[in-house]
Protein backbone atom coordinates (compact mmCIF):
# COMPACT_ATOMS: atom_id res chain seq x y z
CA UNK A 1 0.00 0.00 0.00
CA UNK A 2 1.34 3.64 -0.85
CA UNK A 3 2.05 6.01 1.85
CA UNK A 4 -0.79 7.90 3.66
CA UNK A 5 -0.15 10.58 6.27
CA UNK A 6 -3.04 12.28 7.54
CA UNK A 7 -2.99 15.82 6.77
CA UNK A 8 -5.38 17.54 9.03
CA UNK A 9 -8.78 16.37 10.78
CA UNK A 10 -10.39 14.25 8.78
CA UNK A 11 -7.92 14.65 5.72
CA UNK A 12 -5.86 11.97 4.24
CA UNK A 13 -2.94 12.54 1.76
CA UNK A 14 -1.99 8.95 -0.31
CA UNK A 15 1.06 9.60 -2.05
CA UNK A 16 0.26 7.21 -5.18
CA UNK A 17 3.02 7.08 -8.25
CA UNK A 18 1.01 9.62 -10.63
CA UNK A 19 -0.71 11.57 -7.99
CA UNK A 20 -1.57 12.23 -4.38
CA UNK A 21 -5.00 11.25 -3.65
CA UNK A 22 -6.71 13.15 -1.06
CA UNK A 23 -9.74 12.08 0.96
CA UNK A 24 -11.76 13.61 3.66
CA UNK A 25 -14.23 12.09 5.98
CA UNK A 26 -17.07 13.18 8.61
CA UNK A 27 -18.51 15.86 6.64
CA UNK A 28 -21.77 17.33 8.46
CA UNK A 29 -22.46 14.64 10.16
CA UNK A 30 -21.07 12.81 13.32
CA UNK A 31 -21.03 8.98 13.65
CA UNK A 32 -22.28 8.10 10.38
CA UNK A 33 -22.92 4.53 8.91
CA UNK A 34 -20.22 5.81 6.43
CA UNK A 35 -18.80 8.51 4.35
CA UNK A 36 -19.27 9.04 0.70
CA UNK A 37 -18.64 11.65 -1.82
CA UNK A 38 -17.42 11.55 -5.69
CA UNK A 39 -14.02 12.29 -6.76
CA UNK A 40 -12.06 15.54 -8.68
CA UNK A 41 -8.92 16.75 -10.53
CA UNK A 42 -7.26 19.41 -9.46
CA UNK A 43 -4.54 21.01 -11.20
CA UNK A 44 -1.53 19.36 -10.77
CA UNK A 45 0.13 22.89 -9.30
CA UNK A 46 -2.38 22.92 -6.99
CA UNK A 47 -0.86 24.10 -3.19
CA UNK A 48 -1.32 21.71 -0.05
CA UNK A 49 -3.62 24.79 1.44
CA UNK A 50 -5.77 24.92 -2.23
CA UNK A 51 -6.07 20.92 -2.02
CA UNK A 52 -7.58 21.29 1.91
CA UNK A 53 -9.80 23.84 1.18
CA UNK A 54 -11.15 22.72 -1.57
CA UNK A 55 -12.26 19.28 -0.18
CA UNK A 56 -13.09 20.31 2.68
CA UNK A 57 -15.58 22.63 0.87
CA UNK A 58 -16.80 19.67 -1.28
CA UNK A 59 -17.08 17.00 1.52
CA UNK A 60 -19.10 19.96 3.86
CA UNK A 61 -21.22 21.60 1.33
CA UNK A 62 -21.51 19.05 -1.53
CA UNK A 63 -21.95 16.09 -0.53
CA UNK A 64 -22.43 17.00 3.56
CA UNK A 65 -25.09 18.80 2.90
CA UNK A 66 -26.67 16.32 0.63
CA UNK A 67 -26.83 13.43 2.87
CA UNK A 68 -27.95 15.88 5.39
CA UNK A 69 -31.03 16.19 3.06
CA UNK A 70 -31.29 12.55 2.63
CA UNK A 71 -30.81 11.77 6.29
CA UNK A 72 -33.94 14.16 6.62
CA UNK A 73 -36.04 12.55 4.18
CA UNK A 74 -35.78 9.10 5.60
CA UNK A 75 -35.44 9.95 9.12
CA UNK A 76 -38.99 11.71 8.92
CA UNK A 77 -40.50 8.68 7.11
CA UNK A 78 -40.67 10.24 3.85
CA UNK A 79 -39.77 7.31 2.41
CA UNK A 80 -42.28 4.47 4.39
CA UNK A 81 -44.43 4.58 1.48
CA UNK A 82 -41.70 2.78 -0.56
CA UNK A 83 -40.41 0.79 2.59
CA UNK A 84 -41.52 -2.97 1.75
CA UNK A 85 -39.49 -1.85 -2.17
CA UNK A 86 -36.23 -0.75 -0.45
CA UNK A 87 -33.31 -2.91 0.72
CA UNK A 88 -32.74 -3.70 4.39
CA UNK A 89 -30.88 -1.40 6.07
CA UNK A 90 -31.80 1.66 3.97
CA UNK A 91 -34.31 3.40 5.92
CA UNK A 92 -32.29 3.22 9.11
CA UNK A 93 -28.97 4.96 7.23
CA UNK A 94 -27.63 7.61 8.12
CA UNK A 95 -24.64 8.34 5.81
CA UNK A 96 -22.25 11.58 5.81
CA UNK A 97 -20.23 13.64 3.40
CA UNK A 98 -16.71 12.22 1.91
CA UNK A 99 -14.46 13.58 -1.11
CA UNK A 100 -11.54 12.85 -3.05
CA UNK A 101 -9.15 15.11 -5.01
CA UNK A 102 -6.69 14.28 -7.06
CA UNK A 103 -3.66 16.01 -7.52
CA UNK A 104 -1.49 14.92 -10.45
CA UNK A 105 2.66 15.21 -9.63
CA UNK A 106 3.05 16.79 -13.11
CA UNK A 107 1.47 18.41 -15.96
CA UNK A 108 1.71 15.60 -18.38
CA UNK A 109 0.08 13.47 -15.99
CA UNK A 110 -2.66 15.95 -15.54
CA UNK A 111 -3.40 16.17 -18.87
CA UNK A 112 -3.08 12.04 -19.33
CA UNK A 113 -5.86 11.97 -16.65
CA UNK A 114 -8.04 14.47 -18.03
CA UNK A 115 -7.92 12.67 -21.68
CA UNK A 116 -9.13 8.96 -21.37
CA UNK A 117 -8.13 8.35 -25.29
CA UNK A 118 -4.36 8.60 -24.13
CA UNK A 119 -2.50 5.47 -24.57
CA UNK A 120 -1.43 5.93 -20.63
CA UNK A 121 -4.63 6.73 -19.17
CA UNK A 122 -5.66 3.21 -18.13
CA UNK A 123 -2.58 2.79 -16.66
CA UNK A 124 -2.24 5.23 -14.93
CA UNK A 125 -5.96 5.32 -13.29
CA UNK A 126 -5.43 1.84 -12.48
CA UNK A 127 -2.05 2.75 -10.68
CA UNK A 128 -4.14 5.59 -8.98
CA UNK A 129 -7.15 2.78 -7.83
CA UNK A 130 -5.21 0.11 -6.32
CA UNK A 131 -3.82 2.40 -3.78
CA UNK A 132 -7.36 4.33 -3.55
CA UNK A 133 -8.91 1.00 -2.87
CA UNK A 134 -6.45 -0.14 -0.39
CA UNK A 135 -6.69 2.91 1.73
CA UNK A 136 -10.41 2.24 1.57
CA UNK A 137 -10.43 -1.14 2.47
CA UNK A 138 -8.04 0.02 5.31
CA UNK A 139 -10.67 2.28 6.34
CA UNK A 140 -13.19 -0.40 6.73
CA UNK A 141 -16.03 1.03 4.78
CA UNK A 142 -15.98 4.14 6.78
CA UNK A 143 -15.34 6.16 3.58
CA UNK A 144 -17.20 4.79 0.23
CA UNK A 145 -16.53 7.00 -3.02
CA UNK A 146 -17.75 7.30 -6.86
CA UNK A 147 -15.16 8.18 -9.10
CA UNK A 148 -15.56 11.14 -11.72
CA UNK A 149 -13.51 13.17 -13.35
CA UNK A 150 -16.09 14.86 -14.91
CA UNK A 151 -17.28 13.73 -18.31
CA UNK A 152 -16.13 10.25 -18.26
CA UNK A 153 -17.35 6.62 -17.70
CA UNK A 154 -16.76 3.43 -16.64
CA UNK A 155 -14.30 4.58 -13.92
CA UNK A 156 -16.20 3.29 -10.81
CA UNK A 157 -15.72 -0.05 -12.44
CA UNK A 158 -12.06 0.47 -12.44
CA UNK A 159 -12.03 0.88 -8.75
CA UNK A 160 -14.43 -1.52 -7.72
CA UNK A 161 -11.31 -4.21 -8.87
CA UNK A 162 -10.08 -3.21 -5.72
CA UNK A 163 -12.25 -2.31 -3.22
CA UNK A 164 -16.01 -3.34 -2.47
CA UNK A 165 -16.38 0.44 -1.11
CA UNK A 166 -17.32 1.76 -4.32
CA UNK A 167 -20.29 3.20 -5.27
CA UNK A 168 -21.87 3.51 -9.05
CA UNK A 169 -20.96 0.30 -10.46
CA UNK A 170 -22.18 -1.58 -13.08
CA UNK A 171 -25.82 -3.03 -12.66
CA UNK A 172 -24.05 -6.76 -13.43
CA UNK A 173 -22.18 -6.12 -10.57
CA UNK A 174 -24.84 -5.08 -8.57
CA UNK A 175 -24.49 -1.30 -9.04
CA UNK A 176 -26.81 1.69 -10.15
CA UNK A 177 -25.00 2.48 -12.76
CA UNK A 178 -24.24 6.35 -14.31
CA UNK A 179 -25.91 8.66 -12.10
CA UNK A 180 -26.95 11.75 -14.08
CA UNK A 181 -30.69 9.96 -14.93
CA UNK A 182 -31.29 10.07 -11.28
CA UNK A 183 -29.98 14.26 -10.97
CA UNK A 184 -32.27 14.87 -14.03
CA UNK A 185 -35.19 13.27 -12.27
CA UNK A 186 -34.54 15.80 -9.59
CA UNK A 187 -34.40 18.34 -11.56
CA UNK A 188 -37.77 17.17 -13.63
CA UNK A 189 -39.86 16.72 -10.94
CA UNK A 190 -38.25 20.36 -9.28
CA UNK A 191 -40.17 22.19 -12.28
CA UNK A 192 -43.27 19.75 -11.81
CA UNK A 193 -43.34 20.37 -7.97
CA UNK A 194 -43.67 23.87 -8.74
CA UNK A 195 -46.53 23.76 -11.17
CA UNK A 196 -44.09 25.10 -14.32
CA UNK A 197 -45.68 22.03 -15.92
CA UNK A 198 -48.87 23.55 -15.78
CA UNK A 199 -48.32 26.07 -18.81
CA UNK A 200 -46.57 24.82 -21.85
CA UNK A 201 -45.66 28.02 -23.20
CA UNK A 202 -43.71 29.80 -20.61
CA UNK A 203 -40.14 30.51 -21.67
CA UNK A 204 -37.78 27.80 -20.88
CA UNK A 205 -34.07 28.17 -21.11
CA UNK A 206 -31.87 25.58 -20.18
CA UNK A 207 -28.10 26.68 -19.67
CA UNK A 208 -25.12 24.03 -20.04
CA UNK A 209 -28.00 22.07 -22.14
CA UNK A 210 -25.44 19.62 -23.81
CA UNK A 211 -24.19 17.41 -20.83
CA UNK A 212 -25.72 14.29 -19.99
CA UNK A 213 -27.71 15.54 -17.26
CA UNK A 214 -29.15 18.53 -19.18
CA UNK A 215 -29.63 16.80 -22.32
CA UNK A 216 -32.36 14.34 -20.12
CA UNK A 217 -34.42 17.52 -19.04
CA UNK A 218 -34.08 19.23 -22.61
CA UNK A 219 -35.88 15.39 -23.92
CA UNK A 220 -38.39 15.62 -21.17
CA UNK A 221 -39.44 19.48 -21.88
CA UNK A 222 -39.25 18.07 -25.83
CA UNK A 223 -41.69 15.30 -24.86
CA UNK A 224 -43.78 17.44 -22.46
CA UNK A 225 -44.69 19.85 -25.81
CA UNK A 226 -42.89 22.62 -24.23
CA UNK A 227 -43.45 25.06 -26.82
CA UNK A 228 -40.82 28.24 -26.27
CA UNK A 229 -37.33 26.24 -25.03
CA UNK A 230 -34.42 27.88 -26.37
CA UNK A 231 -30.85 26.50 -25.34
CA UNK A 232 -27.10 27.42 -24.44
CA UNK A 233 -24.01 25.48 -23.91
CA UNK A 234 -20.44 26.15 -25.18
CA UNK A 235 -20.32 23.14 -26.73
CA UNK A 236 -22.72 24.53 -29.67
CA UNK A 237 -19.82 26.09 -31.10
CA UNK A 238 -18.00 23.19 -31.81
CA UNK A 239 -17.86 21.81 -35.54
CA UNK A 240 -18.73 18.01 -33.69
CA UNK A 241 -21.96 19.49 -32.46
CA UNK A 242 -23.27 20.85 -35.45
CA UNK A 243 -25.75 18.41 -36.35
CA UNK A 244 -27.17 18.74 -32.94
CA UNK A 245 -27.75 22.41 -33.52
CA UNK A 246 -29.55 21.43 -36.62
CA UNK A 247 -32.27 19.18 -34.98
CA UNK A 248 -32.68 21.61 -32.13
CA UNK A 249 -33.35 24.40 -35.15
CA UNK A 250 -35.81 22.25 -36.95
CA UNK A 251 -37.90 21.20 -33.18
CA UNK A 252 -37.99 24.84 -32.95
CA UNK A 253 -35.63 25.66 -30.07
CA UNK A 254 -33.43 28.52 -30.11
CA UNK A 255 -30.08 28.46 -29.61
CA UNK A 256 -28.34 31.30 -27.54
CA UNK A 257 -25.16 32.64 -27.26
CA UNK A 258 -22.85 31.02 -24.54
CA UNK A 259 -19.98 32.35 -22.35
CA UNK A 260 -17.59 30.64 -19.87
CA UNK A 261 -18.24 31.55 -16.69
CA UNK A 262 -21.09 33.81 -17.12
CA UNK A 263 -24.82 33.80 -17.61
CA UNK A 264 -25.76 35.76 -21.19
CA UNK A 265 -28.17 37.94 -21.43
CA UNK A 266 -29.97 36.52 -23.81
CA UNK A 267 -30.59 34.10 -21.71
CA UNK A 268 -30.95 36.19 -18.70
CA UNK A 269 -34.08 38.48 -20.35
CA UNK A 270 -36.22 36.14 -21.31
CA UNK A 271 -38.05 35.28 -18.36
CA UNK A 272 -40.19 32.18 -17.17
CA UNK A 273 -38.09 29.11 -16.33
CA UNK A 274 -34.16 29.22 -16.44
CA UNK A 275 -32.43 25.96 -15.70
CA UNK A 276 -28.71 26.12 -15.50
CA UNK A 277 -27.28 23.09 -15.46
CA UNK A 278 -23.57 24.06 -15.63
CA UNK A 279 -20.13 24.28 -13.56
CA UNK A 280 -20.94 26.50 -11.23
CA UNK A 281 -20.08 30.45 -10.20
CA UNK A 282 -22.10 32.01 -12.90
CA UNK A 283 -24.57 33.73 -11.21
CA UNK A 284 -22.71 36.25 -9.45
CA UNK A 285 -20.39 37.07 -12.14
CA UNK A 286 -23.47 37.80 -14.70
CA UNK A 287 -25.84 40.64 -15.62
CA UNK A 288 -28.79 40.41 -13.30
CA UNK A 289 -30.69 43.52 -13.73
CA UNK A 290 -31.86 41.90 -17.11
CA UNK A 291 -33.65 39.01 -15.34
CA UNK A 292 -37.80 38.97 -15.43
CA UNK A 293 -39.78 39.32 -11.99
CA UNK A 294 -41.65 36.00 -11.96
CA UNK A 295 -38.26 33.89 -13.18
CA UNK A 296 -37.92 30.79 -11.45
CA UNK A 297 -34.38 30.18 -11.41
CA UNK A 298 -33.00 26.49 -10.62
CA UNK A 299 -29.55 26.75 -10.52
CA UNK A 300 -28.92 23.23 -10.74
CA UNK A 301 -25.02 23.10 -9.96
CA UNK A 302 -23.76 22.95 -6.62
CA UNK A 303 -21.49 25.63 -6.12
CA UNK A 304 -23.99 28.17 -7.63
CA UNK A 305 -22.46 30.61 -5.16
CA UNK A 306 -19.38 30.20 -2.94
CA UNK A 307 -20.83 29.22 0.83
CA UNK A 308 -19.37 33.43 2.52
CA UNK A 309 -21.38 35.90 3.80
CA UNK A 310 -20.49 38.29 0.27
CA UNK A 311 -22.40 35.74 -1.39
CA UNK A 312 -25.25 35.50 0.29
CA UNK A 313 -25.96 39.29 0.78
CA UNK A 314 -25.48 39.58 -2.60
CA UNK A 315 -27.91 37.10 -3.22
CA UNK A 316 -30.13 38.62 -0.52
CA UNK A 317 -29.13 41.80 -2.28
CA UNK A 318 -30.48 40.13 -5.92
CA UNK A 319 -33.96 39.22 -4.23
CA UNK A 320 -34.38 42.83 -2.63
CA UNK A 321 -34.16 43.93 -6.16
CA UNK A 322 -36.16 41.43 -8.29
CA UNK A 323 -39.10 39.24 -7.64
CA UNK A 324 -37.65 35.65 -8.52
CA UNK A 325 -36.59 32.79 -7.04
CA UNK A 326 -33.36 31.27 -7.10
CA UNK A 327 -33.02 27.34 -6.28
CA UNK A 328 -29.92 26.50 -4.70
CA UNK A 329 -28.05 23.48 -6.51
CA UNK A 330 -27.97 21.02 -3.04
CA UNK A 331 -32.11 20.78 -3.69
CA UNK A 332 -31.80 19.66 -7.52
CA UNK A 333 -28.92 17.36 -7.62
CA UNK A 334 -29.08 15.00 -4.65
CA UNK A 335 -30.25 12.20 -6.88
CA UNK A 336 -27.50 10.31 -7.62
CA UNK A 337 -26.26 10.74 -3.89
CA UNK A 338 -29.37 9.54 -2.71
CA UNK A 339 -29.46 6.42 -5.10
CA UNK A 340 -25.95 5.82 -4.42
CA UNK A 341 -26.88 5.22 -0.28
CA UNK A 342 -29.96 3.12 -2.32
CA UNK A 343 -27.42 1.19 -4.01
CA UNK A 344 -25.13 0.28 -1.13
CA UNK A 345 -28.11 -1.37 0.88
CA UNK A 346 -29.16 -3.27 -2.52
CA UNK A 347 -25.33 -4.50 -2.64
CA UNK A 348 -25.54 -6.07 0.74
CA UNK A 349 -28.55 -8.04 0.86
CA UNK A 350 -28.47 -8.91 -3.25
CA UNK A 351 -29.65 -12.42 -4.44
CA UNK A 352 -27.05 -13.34 -7.16
CA UNK A 353 -28.00 -11.74 -10.93
CA UNK A 354 -30.61 -9.56 -9.69
CA UNK A 355 -30.21 -6.15 -11.12
CA UNK A 356 -30.80 -2.80 -9.46
CA UNK A 357 -34.78 -1.69 -9.10
CA UNK A 358 -34.01 1.78 -10.72
CA UNK A 359 -37.56 2.37 -11.11
CA UNK A 360 -37.53 2.32 -7.69
CA UNK A 361 -34.44 4.94 -7.47
CA UNK A 362 -36.43 7.27 -9.37
CA UNK A 363 -39.01 6.96 -7.19
CA UNK A 364 -37.19 7.83 -4.32
CA UNK A 365 -35.96 10.38 -5.75
CA UNK A 366 -39.38 12.15 -6.57
CA UNK A 367 -40.39 11.74 -2.92
CA UNK A 368 -37.49 13.25 -1.82
CA UNK A 369 -37.69 16.11 -3.89
CA UNK A 370 -41.51 16.71 -2.90
CA UNK A 371 -40.81 17.06 0.95
CA UNK A 372 -37.62 18.89 0.25
CA UNK A 373 -39.33 21.53 -1.87
CA UNK A 374 -42.08 22.15 0.48
CA UNK A 375 -39.98 22.76 3.54
CA UNK A 376 -37.87 24.93 1.31
CA UNK A 377 -38.73 26.19 -1.49
CA UNK A 378 -42.41 27.07 -1.65
CA UNK A 379 -42.36 30.14 0.29
CA UNK A 380 -41.57 34.01 -0.54
CA UNK A 381 -39.63 34.57 -4.16
CA UNK A 382 -37.75 37.22 -2.01
CA UNK A 383 -36.80 34.28 0.69
CA UNK A 384 -33.17 33.60 0.20
CA UNK A 385 -33.33 29.72 0.26
CA UNK A 386 -29.54 29.60 0.54
CA UNK A 387 -29.35 31.10 3.85
CA UNK A 388 -32.18 28.52 4.70
CA UNK A 389 -29.89 25.29 3.59
CA UNK A 390 -26.61 26.61 4.58
CA UNK A 391 -27.36 27.48 8.46
CA UNK A 392 -27.91 23.82 8.26
CA UNK A 393 -24.74 22.90 8.70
Amino acid sequence: MANVRKFSENVYVIDSDYAELWVAEKGQVENADYYYGGTRTVPFDSDDKACEERICYLKDYESGLKNVFINDVIALGKLDGIKEEVPAGYLESRVGGGRCIIRPKSKEIYDIVMDPAHERYGEIADSMFCDLGAFLNEKGGKIKLTPDFGRFVGLADMLHKYTENVLGVKCESGGCGGKASYTSTGIIEAIEVLGLNQDKSIPVTLIGSDGAVACAVLEYLIEQNYTNIAVCDLSYATPERAEEVKRLKELGIAVLPAEFGKFTAPCLERGGLLIAVTVGGELLHSDLSVVKDGTVMLMAHNEVITVNEASLAAIDKFLAEKDVKVIPGQLLTFGGAMTSRLEWFFRSSRKEDELFNKPLAHKAVRLAVDYLFEKYCMGSNRENIFRSIYNLV
